[in-house]
């Protein structure tokens, strides 16, 4: 949970950087393809991301407009990259302009429950990089690069001439 607004803003760009690097390096060749029936395709997952972050807007009062639930997927990754910032900018704005500090333990309902404000705003986080998570690992399977995000990845462990983990 969050208990400083300005604390969640700077986890917010943080990881909005990380996301739109992931969407970036994820080939137009790629983005549909199944690996599993049973799992999402890299461009839903990450149009996933913005449809939430949407739904989470419009149910908090924080954002107006339309849910994204039943829009088409957009026609390539760059347009999912950029309807993913401009709802993450929005999202930032309307959050440093409606909800304080004070406001982080007070209840607002989502999903047809009542959480702390200060949830909803970890749960926006975490949502994202749960997502992001899947598609870093879909994009390993599909034999595509992956971007350091926390640490390094296996190719750097070989370009720094070190021995890679097993």
């Amino acid at each position: 949970m969050y208990y400083r607004i300005k604390e969640f803003l700077e986890d917010w760009a943080y990881e909005k950087g990380r996301t739109s690097k992931i969407y970036a390096m994820i080939p137009e060749e790629y983005k549909a393809v199944i690996l599993n029936e049973k799992v999402r395709t890299l461009e839903r997952l990450a149009f996933h991301i913005p449809q939430v972050m949407m739904q989470i807007g419009i149910q908090t009062g924080l954002l107006k407009g339309e849910e994204l639930a039943e829009e088409p997927l957009p026609p390539a990754m760059s347009d999912i990259n950029a309807l993913y910032l401009d709802i993450h900018a929005k999202m930032a704005k309307a959050v440093e302009a409606q909800w304080t500090d004070g406001m982080l333990n007070d209840e607002a309902e989502l999903y047809n429950h009542q959480w702390r404000r200060g949830d909803i705003l970890s749960l926006l986080t975490h949502h994202e990089v749960h997502h992001r998570s899947q598609m870093t690992v879909l994009m390993r399977l599909a034999g595509l690069e992956v971007p350091e995000l926390y640490g390094p990845v296996r190719e750097d462990w070989a370009f720094w001439e070190l021995p890679v983990a097993k």
